[in-house]
């Protein structure tokens, strides 16, 4: 490991560490249940899982309800015809296991999920006109990565300097929840990007990293943008490099956390969509079966429909029930794998971003990396390519169109594939995920409710630490177990998190004076 310099000791000093515990966790509180509680989760993604693990291994009896034929949700796996009757085990697309994601690896670790995970050559972004850009080798402390990015020509740092503009950048490392969202939330990136003339290359980055958040440019919340530059690259010394399962998720993820959820008797009912929630006393009942807790798990689109025919929430907790009903989907987003009788070039890393034409914007090589796949190369030959569009334009009528787009420009940045075999595919065109877009900070739901024993978990409620997409849907998960474990005085789970500010945020007396000046701001 490299000596620490002063100024890397003084940016973690400044940070308060990289690595934080956020909750009291005491240890005179007992750990395990002694009593009898059945909690009720709905929804078996990331969010859902971690409820019910949490809760289990304290001693409640947990049931969950999941509407797919798999756990899982958007890391889930199943199989699926992909032509001419021959069935292939999928997944919901490419996922990045960022080496901040504290909590969810931790969980990885104690499930015995973490031995699939591989760490990535290269974070690439291809550009048809400007050049690749490649983060491989970006130094990993905060503010010395900028200036990293900077001698790799991914910018020029004196250009910025003599535009006053450029001054604006200044708020990303400012970031503090109440004030960045107050000044920012109504600002889109697009709007940020050209108030502060920033470069054509950084535009294209920023883009990039804006669609990772299922958003257009246009529709991106800056805030929610400098939340995500915050969470990946200014608060951590873990770089942008991650790390990716070597196997399918069926087995690779979902055998240990089916096994764990089994040793700990949780029960689960796939194919199960909940049909009524009804209050009776201080419980419920789900499907007709009797619990004393409730979680809600389930995506945007999910917990909108389930909220809603819910009579009883309206009643008693009309202004929850008006946010549940205002939550909306991200943008249509759209995977598509193809297993091609030819490869790409063989200088590639394993996942790519690219400058988007029209619609496509990462490719994953996932015969380069999965073993299911490797071995379906080594018996056909060719290769096993997934390429997603995480924010399809509103003007693209349908799926046959973002498929013919998707395999348009890909053969526009590979030519060598124009031509080849298409011998299987399959295409997901969805609108399930979680909206950043502008405006919707202040009317997101936080775990806790005002009804008594119902929480919320999933990437799209609010949280008090500045989390994002899988770490932050098994961080509300968390949460929401800690929250009856709490109730019972049980003893919590700790909770860790990124530094919740940012490097040059003002300290907490001089946040909360300029907390309302960034409120005033934020009206004009």
């Amino acid at each position: 490991m490299a000596k620490e310099s002063f100024g890397m000791r003084w940016v973690r000093k400044r940070l308060g560490g990289y690595k934080q515990q956020i909750n009291t966790v005491s240890a005179q509180e007992p750990k395990m249940l002694s009593g009898k509680r059945r909690v009720a989760v709905i929804g078996g993604g990331i969010a859902g899982i971690s409820s019910a693990s949490h809760l289990a291994e304290r001693g409640y009896s947990v049931v969950l309800f999941e509407k797919e034929s798999y756990l899982g949700g958007k890391v889930g796996s199943w199989l699926a015809d992909v032509g001419d009757g021959v069935e292939m085990q999928v997944e919901h697309g490419f996922h990045a296991f960022f080496r901040q994601y504290y909590n969810l690896l931790d969980f990885l670790r104690r499930i015995g999920a973490d031995k699939h995970l591989k760490p990535i050559d290269d974070y690439l972004i291809l550009t048809r006109e400007h050049g690749n850009f490649s983060f491989q080798g970006i130094h990993t402390t905060p503010i010395y990565n900028l200036l990293s990015m900077a001698r790799k020509g991914i910018y020029s740092l004196p250009r910025m300097a003599l535009n006053p503009k450029s001054q604006k950048m200044r708020a990303l490392l400012q970031f503090e929840p109440e004030s960045t969202f107050a000044m920012y939330d109504h600002v889109s990136f697009a709007e940020f990007a050209k108030a502060a003339a920033l470069p054509e290359q950084l535009i294209r980055i920023f883009t990039s990293f804006a669609r990772a958040f299922f958003s257009e440019p246009s529709k991106m919340s800056m805030a929610e943008m400098m939340k995500g530059f915050h969470f990946y690259f200014l608060s951590n010394d873990l770089g942008l490099l991650y790390d990716y399962m070597d196997e399918d998720f069926a087995e690779s993820l979902l055998v240990p956390i089916c096994r764990h959820l089994e040793a700990h008797g949780v029960q689960w009912h796939l194919e199960t969509p909940v049909e009524s929630i009804e209050r009776e006393g201080t419980g419920y009942r789900v499907n007709g079966e009797a619990f004393d807790d409730l979680v809600i798990a389930t995506d945007v689109v999910g917990t909108r429909r389930i909220t809603e025919a819910c009579s009883w929430m309206r009643d008693e907790a009309p202004s929850l029930a008006g946010r549940l009903s205002d939550l909306r989907p991200s943008q249509r987003y759209a995977v598509l794998r193809l297993w091609l009788d030819r490869d790409v070039r063989p200088d590639l890393p394993i996942f790519l971003f690219t400058d988007r034409e029209v619609l496509l914007d990462s490719i994953s090589l996932y015969h380069r990396m999965q073993e299911t796949s490797a071995r379906w190369v080594e018996e056909h030959g060719g290769s096993v390519i997934e390429l997603h569009s995480y924010a399809v334009p509103d003007h693209i009528a349908d799926q046959e169109e973002a498929r013919a787009l998707l395999i348009r420009e890909f053969e526009d940045y590979f030519p060598e594939i124009k031509g080849a075999v298409i011998r299987h595919e399959y295409m997901q065109f969805r609108q399930d995920f979680a909206s950043f877009t502008i405006g919707q900070y202040a009317q997101r739901p936080e775990v806790q409710t005002e009804i008594p024993n119902l929480l919320l978990a999933g990437d799209w409620v609010r949280l008090p630490c500045p989390v994002m997409l899988m770490e932050a849907a098994h961080t509300s998960g968390m949460m929401a177990a800690n929250t009856l474990l709490s109730a019972q005085g049980l003893q919590e789970y700790p909770i860790y998190s990124i530094p919740l500010r940012g490097l040059l945020a003002p300290r907490r007396k001089e946040g909360l004076r300029l907390l309302a000046a960034a409120q005033q701001g934020a009206a004009t």
